[in-house]
């Protein structure tokens, strides 16, 4: 993922506060020393996370968030990597890192795990440019625009995600009770 949500795409390890830039200005974060990168051999290097990363980089982020509001679950996290392999195994093209957290967090779910927390380890970006998004409240309900505009798609960002959410879900869980888009994304 990208964003504050950023971590090491080869090996989901957390990233440093401190920003280091390139030639470019862009601010990248150094990997920060855990066991997740000393296996991968990432420590130290520079990125600003990736829009999609490996499995096992989103399987190590998940066991580390979850480490935030439980116990550590050896079973709930087995289960977890085989979900995500079958997302991942699901398309020919990976789709995007939050589509793949939301259809697992819907998944956990329909399976009788917790896995409410998982929404504040996921910040949502335009479907399109994976800029940030600019929310409105139109009546009751919430939208939420690219931040910069960026296409037709971006101005329906939300329904977008959602779409691609319950897509991805079915495709690889077919065999599942089909998930409605109204149960993705609650805000």
């Amino acid at each position: 993922m990208i964003g504050t949500d950023a971590f090491c795409p080869k090996s989901g390890a957390s990233l440093s506060d401190e920003r280091h830039y390139d030639a470019h200005g862009r601010g990248l974060r150094a990997v920060c020393d855990d066991d997740a990168a000393r296996a991968a051999g990432t420590t130290g290097e520079l990125t600003g996370g990736s829009v999609r990363s490996s499995r096992s980089a989103l399987v190590a982020y998940f066991r580390r968030c979850h480490a935030d509001h439980a116990a550590v679950d050896p079973d709930l996290y087995g289960t977890a990597s085989l979900l995500v392999y079958r997302l991942f195994r699901a398309r020919e093209t990976q789709p995007p890192d939050v589509v793949v957290w939301y259809a697992l967090e819907r998944r956990l779910d329909a399976l009788g795990h917790d896995a409410e927390w998982m929404h504040a380890h996921a910040a949502l970006r335009c479907p399109a440019c994976h800029g940030r998004l600019r929310y409105e409240r139109i009546g009751d309900d919430l939208t939420a625009r690219c931040g910069v505009r960026c296409s037709p798609e971006g101005d329906h960002a939300l329904e977008t995600i959602r779409t691609d959410v319950v897509s991805l879900y079915d495709d690889a869980f077919p065999d599942a009770d089909p998930l409605a888009a109204d149960a993705v994304l609650r805000l």
